[in-house]
């Protein structure tokens, strides 16, 4: 009788737990990452003008494509939701110039960054969310230049030209300056499925470079200011994790 009694008593309390919502029992959060594409409006006029003045093309005024990854989680505040995340991202541009019949003029122009995100979520029922927050990521904008002639392939043309000290029309220059940014951004998530997120964002990155060097990180103590990390940014993200929500 006493093993009947039991019996019971079980059922009774696994149905009563069952009957109790699971978020009761898994508090509402997030943990999801994923990759995304997105579109940088890197101001590039005072750039442009600096190739100009040397014969190399010139970059779009149009953006750059930018692509990376990364990963957050979402934390309860109430109905609403702290969202702290980690991301890397960058662009690379490369252009090419014919400058004469014998030499050609390149250029390539990039930027690489990661850092963190901190945003306040506000869920728009089961489905859509609104976001407000900001970035901050530190990196590096990069700028190589190529001047070279046709017969630059050649080894003996390569280390001649080191081994005898002498002038030469082929030159390359590596520029590099460390960035340290903000972007303060608004966006806007939409649940796809129950383990898939896409995350729409538009914001605008500000930020502080350090000296730029060139080379065997030489000082160059009077660089164009224009050139900088900043600009207009939209970005895409697909996302894929564990969502709870009440």
């Amino acid at each position: 009788m006493s093993r009947k009694l039991k019996f019971f008593a079980f059922l009774l309390v696994f149905c009563g737990i069952s009957g109790i919502s699971y978020s009761q029992f898994l508090p509402s959060f997030a943990f999801a990452g994923g990759f995304k594409a997105g579109w940088h409006f890197n101001p590039v006029k005072d750039l442009n003008n600096e190739l100009k003045n040397a014969g190399f093309p010139e970059f779009s005024e149009n953006g750059f494509l930018t692509l990376g990854g990364g990963g957050f989680i979402d934390l309860p505040m109430k109905n609403n939701f702290l969202r702290i995340g980690g991301f890397g991202n960058g662009f690379t541009s490369k252009i090419s110039k014919q400058y004469n019949d014998t030499l050609k003029k390149d250029a390539n122009y990039s930027l690489g960054q990661g850092g963190i995100s901190v945003e306040y979520i506000i869920p728009l029922g089961k489905i859509f969310d609104i976001s407000i927050g900001s970035q901050f990521s530190t990196g590096e904008l990069k700028l190589d230049l190529y001047q070279y002639g046709a017969d630059l392939g050649n080894y003996s043309t390569v280390f001649g030209e080191l081994q005898n000290n002498t002038s030469t029309t082929n030159i390359t220059r590596n520029f590099r300056s460390r960035f340290y940014t903000v972007q303060p951004q608004i966006g806007v998530g939409i649940m796809l499925r129950k383990f898939m997120y896409l995350k729409i964002d538009c914001g605008y990155q500000l930020g502080a470079h350090s000296t730029w060097r060139v080379d065997n990180d030489v000082e160059v103590k009077d660089f164009p200011k224009g050139i900088e990390a900043k600009g207009l940014v939209l970005n895409v993200g697909l996302n894929f994790g564990l969502f709870i929500r009440d």
